[in-house]
């Protein structure tokens, strides 16, 4: 363009034989030069690199739920002779809230009752060794004894499981195989279930492809090695990630099963020794009473024939079938609260004909409410259990913000409208007024940088060496001078955490129109 200017002027003098100075030339270069750089700096957007605390998130859509959301039927048909609460009660676990029609089940239930005690008396009159009060008392005691043993077996044993469960899982921890002092340690996470102690060795190696890992010892596996994407160890129920540096330096490493460097293995052990001995003495204390209970009974049976007295056991056992069975069917005339909560939905009056399990009633816990929302396949994997959620509800208006925290991400997916989504819960703080069933417009916080240095992405230029900006060399003339730069979180609003490349304040061009 330089070169056409100057022919130009040239063929511009000759063709009117005018003799311009050389001086006078110079000037009009010099202004149009001065024009072409002016429309350059004019075109050029700039901005300035600032540090903020960098926020990356994830928005989602939500829903109130209720800990207790359920919805009230009878078993059995009938017509509704009582409605003894209304929307809004508040309602224990095992109250009444309605009734049907119990004349015909109401005679059952007595006749039941009846065979029962007549069963209890035969037997009784059988048992002419000792008083029928006597008996009666000693039989009794004698099935509590058993009913006790067998709960507390069961407690027992669901403490001691827990408690061993408790101790294996004592803080797992990936420790180089070598005894190496000073390393950076892999993420282990998630819940051990293999059930047994031992180890796990780990041997993390490089290929082409990035990091892997391999397992064997108590668990045999392998994998992919990330900072974001934790990696199943086996069927162990325990998950393996690389450090927030990216990198190890170490190869062979070993999860001791359990971890009896944990700092809460010392208390995780005592807490199950205690729990085996627990168990001990409260069986032995059971059985004991057990051996007490049946040997008075004996002594007051001693006199009665053995097989008299089978079969008026026998008897009773009948009769308790039937009354049983006649009180399940009286039961089928009630509707009880299964669950403590607040009554928020009433269909059904008294004198209508009650259909067996059509709906009658919900009732809900809205004292104890969470959210729930579906995230798409794109984003779930950044979602991890603990991330704090801001919430804001349609009802109260955006200006009211509250708190959560993500307590539960779905392992399978469901399909929403052809989107792969995957359900997420959290809580919620108390709020005067929620309701189950109100929009919850959800922030999921992601990933954050406080101190960020940071760019718009747009700022940045992907090239073959990597990503480079274009720093302002000359403010006026909006000249500019390509520096690679290395780039971290990439946070909302198209904000990027530039790690090394710029410094804070320092001038970049955003955007040159052509």
């Amino acid at each position: 363009m330089e070169k056409t200017f100057i022919q130009k002027i040239k063929e511009f003098t000759l063709r009117k034989r005018i003799l311009i100075p050389l001086g006078l030339i110079v000037v009009i270069w010099g202004g149009y030069k001065l024009m072409h750089m002016n429309d350059a700096a004019k075109n050029t957007t700039t901005d300035f690199a600032k540090t903020v605390d960098l926020k990356q998130t994830v928005l989602a859509t939500g829903q109130v739920t209720s800990n207790t959301d359920l919805k009230l039927s009878f078993n059995g048909s009938g017509i509704v002779t009582s409605v003894r609460v209304k929307v809004g009660d508040v309602v224990r676990k095992g109250q009444i809230l309605a009734t049907l029609d119990q004349g015909t089940v109401g005679a059952s239930l007595t006749s039941a009752r009846g065979a029962v005690a007549a069963a209890k008396a035969k037997y009784d009159k059988i048992l002419s060794g000792a008083s029928n009060e006597e008996i009666i008392i000693s039989t009794i005691a004698l099935d509590n004894a058993n009913r006790d043993l067998q709960n507390i077996k069961l407690t027992q044993d669901t403490l001691v499981q827990n408690a061993y469960n408790n101790l294996l899982n004592s803080y797992p921890e990936a420790v180089p195989s070598s005894n190496t002092q000073n390393y950076t340690p892999l993420v282990i996470s998630g819940n051990y279930s293999g059930g047994k102690e031992g180890d796990i060795k780990i041997s993390v190696y490089q290929t082409g492809n990035g990091l892997y890992f391999s397992t064997s010892g108590l668990v045999s596996g392998s994998g992919t090695l990330n900072t974001s994407s934790p990696q199943q160890i086996g069927n162990s129920g325990l998950y393996i990630a690389l450090p927030a540096t990216g990198s190890v330096t170490i190869n062979d490493w070993t999860v001791s099963i359990p971890n009896k460097k944990a700092s809460n293995y010392l208390t995780n052990y005592n807490a199950y020794q205690s729990a085996l001995k627990t168990q001990s003495a409260a069986l032995a204390t059971a059985s004991a009473v057990i051996d007490q209970r049946t040997a008075e009974l004996a002594l007051k049976k001693s006199q009665a024939r053995p097989a008299d007295i089978d079969l008026a056991k026998a008897d009773i056992l009948q009769a308790q079938g039937q009354f049983e069975q006649a009180s399940a069917v009286y039961e089928n005339t009630i509707l009880r609260a299964p669950a403590d909560g607040t009554i928020t939905s009433l269909d059904i009056k008294i004198g209508e004909l009650a259909v067996p399990q059509k709906e009658v009633m919900i009732l809900q816990d809205i004292k104890n409410m969470y959210l729930e929302a579906n995230i798409n396949e794109a984003n779930i994997a950044n979602v991890k259990l603990g991330a704090t959620v801001s919430v804001n509800f349609d009802a109260f208006g955006v200006d009211k913000v509250f708190t959560g925290v993500i307590t539960e991400v779905d392992p399978s997916s469901t399909v929403v409208s052809g989107v792969v989504n995957y359900k997420i819960k959290s809580t919620i703080e108390q709020v005067p007024g929620l309701r189950p069933g109100m929009t919850a417009n959800m922030t999921i916080l992601i990933a954050e940088k406080a101190g960020a240095i940071v760019v718009p992405s747009r700022a940045l230029i992907t090239k073959d060496t990597g990503k480079i900006i274009r720093i302002v060399t000359d403010t006026k003339k909006k000249t500019y001078k390509e520096v690679p730069v290395t780039t971290g979180l990439e946070g909302d609003g198209g904000l990027v955490d530039v790690t090394s490349g710029i410094s804070n304040g320092e001038e970049f061009v955003l955007l040159i129109k052509q």
